[in-house]
């Protein structure tokens, strides 16, 4: 569906509500624009509708992959994925890229 419609132009695709209530953008405000131009080959329009999501699906995918088979588990590159230093990080990442794209 993404590949075909464009969540801008069409309304089978839901609204962000912290937008709707607030009028400020929240951390994924343009996700579902930005996948559909990624799916479209547009990246740069992608990556000026949320920018965040050029890091947060590969550490996700990363995080994802270490924890869904088991004997990636005890490897180093995990501890260093998953630990409260990269997880403060990336929350600090996201609370800044939501205040600065507030602006």
């Amino acid at each position: 569906m993404y590949l075909s419609y464009n969540p801008l132009e069409s309304n089978l695709f839901p609204k962000c509500p912290s937008k709707y209530v607030t009028g400020y953008d929240c951390p994924g405000c343009g996700s579902q624009r930005a996948f559909h131009s990624v799916l479209n080959g547009e990246w740069r329009k992608a990556f000026d509708y949320n920018a965040l999501l050029f890091l947060l699906i590969p550490y996700g995918l990363l995080v994802g992959i270490f924890e869904w088979f088991p004997s990636l588990r005890g490897h180093s590159f995990r501890r260093i994925l998953i630990n409260m230093y990269t997880i403060l990080t990336v929350f600090s990442i996201v609370v800044v890229f939501t205040i600065v794209r507030n602006l």
